[in-house]
């Protein structure tokens, strides 16, 4: 961005020079010649010798051009990097943009999926971005074998090019897009994991435990030792198998250029489980993320260091009695 930020401001500084008589300043004559406002201000107090240079002095230049709120703020500071930009090797966990689970269903098999909102107001590039339930998600920089996936786990990773318009949603369907149009007539999923649209880098049969599954939406660039937590939620009371696993202080090289490891910060660890919904039931989340039901200190492993595994699900999820599954809908409460 600094490239950027000197061009705006050495074309304002041309721009506002380009005159040989200020438009703005008043003139008069002083010794017999004819100076600038800001010439006539800047003069030494021991002499009528000139002032500084007017492409200094010159209040358009130092006071407007070269610090315009509208470039500073919205061109230079404010404008989000690019989803899918590498961050620098073994650093701190990119910034991304913060998506949101919004809706899971664990059964039928057929209907299972889980939806992501993008409660913001910009598209979201998801090339980078995983989605899984595989207690140990996060070793994935160390290779798929790390991640030791059983049979039904999945880690499954959107196609390139993928995206999510801005305050619009996602339905991944774990089973084929055509028995998810069977459970759901009329409706289509963005994705399925059976059908392919989604790239599995595990293998075996990606389906959702009944009882209750960690839901992981994560980004990887390929390269870094770490992955970066995005949303994380419990769908159900998982069994002790299922349960997410601990990755605090986890230490991992993953295949970058270098040796060098880079190790998880501390989890809390806290996500509450709830009851299963039942067939043809969906667990819908009700509320956006904030300092008032999560930990967000900076030095968490998610986005911007918050601490995807510190939220209370109890306040963002809903609870029994659950209601009928709305794929593809975009829930109102999280698009403010």
């Amino acid at each position: 961005m600094r490239p950027l930020l000197c061009v705006l401001v050495a074309t304002a500084a041309c721009a506002s020079g380009a005159s040989d008589q200020p438009i703005d300043a008043a003139t008069s004559p002083i010794d017999g010649r004819t100076v600038d406002a800001a010439d006539e201000d800047a003069a030494t107090p021991d002499g009528p010798g000139p002032g500084p240079d007017a492409a200094v002095a010159d209040a358009r230049v130092v006071d407007a051009a070269a610090i315009d709120a509208a470039v500073i703020d919205a061109t230079v500071i404010d404008a989000p990097p690019p989803i899918d930009a590498a961050p620098p090797i073994d650093g701190p966990p990119p910034v991304i943009t913060s998506l949101l689970l919004s809706e899971v269903v664990l059964t039928p098999t057929g209907g299972e999926f889980v939806e992501i909102v993008n409660p913001t107001a910009a598209a979201v590039n998801l090339s980078n971005f995983y989605v899984s339930d595989a207690s140990q998600y996060f070793r994935l920089p160390a290779g798929v074998a790390a991640v030791a996936a059983d049979a039904t786990d999945f880690v499954a990773r959107f196609p390139a090019g993928a995206s999510i318009p801005p305050h619009g949603v996602v339905t991944v369907a774990l089973d084929t897009a055509a028995n998810f149009t069977l459970a759901y007539p009329g409706v289509a999923p963005t994705y399925s994991v059976a059908s392919a649209t989604m790239t599995v880098v595990t293998t075996g049969t990606a389906t959702l435990t009944n009882a209750g599954e960690p839901i992981v939406l994560f980004f990887w660039d390929g390269a870094s030792d770490k992955v970066t937590d995005v949303d994380i939620m419990i769908a159900g009371a998982p069994t002790a198998a299922n349960l997410l696993a601990n990755k605090s202080a986890v230490a991992i090289d993953g295949p970058d250029a270098d040796s060098a490891t880079g190790a998880y910060a501390t989890d809390a660890n806290t996500l509450p489980t709830q009851s299963a919904p039942g067939a043809a039931k969906s667990t819908k989340r009700i509320a956006l993320e904030s300092t008032l039901v999560e930990t967000q200190a900076g030095t968490g492993n998610g986005v911007a260091g918050h601490d995807e595994t510190s939220e209370q699900l109890g306040s963002t999820w809903d609870a029994s009695p659950y209601t009928a599954p709305t794929p593809g809908q975009v829930p109102a409460a999280l698009v403010p």
